[in-house]
């Protein structure tokens, strides 16, 4: 029989003592993840978590028992992990054949007995309070080397912020104990106060996003240090150093809405993200926020790269016609080994009379630029 795990010290307690954590920051995708029971648990985390590879290490090495998990409970049990809950997901399908079946997971079907064994009893340390980990595990998923992704990182430090608030915690308290720059860290709090605002305001849902996938959240956060994003947004210098839980002001929620589709588009209106690269996308799109014109553009469905270039199509044409060059030098350079093929003849006729479109073009252009303007 296990000892009771006394509270801050290392030792074992019976696996089938151990439960998850149904709050746990893994789980925060930006989607809604179905928490109802182990299967729709496992289930989520072979999804976000590569469960997979996890089971397959266990099958192949046994469990290893030197990372105690982090649970909390009362003396007699059950414990909830904290900290662990992807190791407690994956020895919960080996010893249940059942439930690896439902969640869709491979695994043989005699497990051995010395990989069940191996977490038959579980290294734990046990907290008296779910916030007495929060440091560890903030510590260890933000810029340790269990890393989680950006939106699930700054859901943590923000519900933390909150909680502990009231009780004197400071944006520069949390980075200090995470090992992190309090410039990081009020991004992460700004941006996910920016997009609690949006969807409390029904203007964006995160589910809504056109990707599939993980949440971009690093888009947002990065856009929003931008001076561009801010001044369309009606953000202050320094408005995140003591953030608002709403930060944006009531008459710029609308423009707020349209930052958010341009970035991450709308899967029920049909609106593809203008930003499918942080670079350069994310700058472009910033300047275009800037420029009357750009915006008119891009608020009438144009693409990004229309858009952005009435800001700066002169000098994207220039670039054009010197790669246009460099190109037809290399070819030439190349003639002398054309083997005959009739389908390269005729594809350097298309080449030649989208030369001439440009050049007719570029005429027009000419001819109106020299035209005198009428009274």
């Amino acid at each position: 029989m296990n000892a009771i795990p006394e509270i801050g010290k290392p030792t074992t307690v019976r696996f089938d003592q151990l439960i998850f954590d149904k709050r746990n920051p893994r789980l925060v995708t930006g989607d809604d993840w179905d928490v109802r029971d182990d299967v729709a648990l496992v289930s989520a985390y072979r999804e976000i978590a590569a469960l997979d590879e996890l089971v397959l290490s266990i099958m192949t090495n046994t469990y290893l028992n030197f990372d105690p998990l982090i649970v909390c409970g009362p003396d007699s049990g059950p414990f909830e992990v904290l900290e662990g809950n992807r190791r407690l997901a994956a020895m919960k399908v080996l010893a249940d054949p059942d439930l690896a079946r439902e969640c869709k997971i491979s695994v043989p079907q005699n497990v051995t007995k010395r990989v069940l064994d191996s977490f038959k009893n579980v290294l734990v340390v046990r907290v008296a309070d779910a916030k007495d980990a929060e440091a560890f595990i903030g510590f260890k998923h933000i810029n340790g080397p269990q890393r989680w992704d950006a939106y699930a990182k700054a859901r943590f430090v923000t519900d933390w912020y909150h909680r502990e608030k009231s009780a004197g915690l400071t944006v520069d308290k949390i980075a200090h104990q995470i090992g992190d720059t309090n410039d990081t860290v009020r991004s992460y709090i700004g941006a996910i106060l920016v997009l609690d605002q949006a969807q409390n305001a029904g203007i964006f849902e995160i589910k809504d996003r056109f990707n599939k996938g993980k949440l971009a959240f690093s888009h947002l956060y990065t856009g929003l240090d931008r001076l561009e994003f801010r001044g369309f947004l009606g953000l202050e210098p320094g408005w995140n150093s003591e953030p608002l839980d709403k930060p944006i002001p009531v008459k710029k929620l609308e423009a707020l809405g349209e930052v958010l589709r341009y970035i991450y588009g709308s899967k029920r209106d049909k609106i593809k993200p203008h930003v499918q690269s942080q670079n350069p996308n994310l700058a472009q799109l910033g300047r275009c926020l800037s420029n009357e014109t750009a915006l008119l553009r891009l608020r009438s469905g144009a693409s990004l790269a229309t858009a952005f270039a009435e800001i700066e199509g002169g000098s994207m044409f220039n670039h054009a016609l010197g790669e246009l060059m460099a190109k037809a030098e290399k070819a030439m350079g190349l003639a002398s080994k054309y083997d005959g093929n009739p389908l390269q003849l005729e594809f350097i006729k298309e080449v030649q009379l989208k030369v001439n479109t440009v050049e007719g073009m570029m005429k027009a252009r000419v001819g109106q630029l020299q035209q005198p303007l009428k009274d």
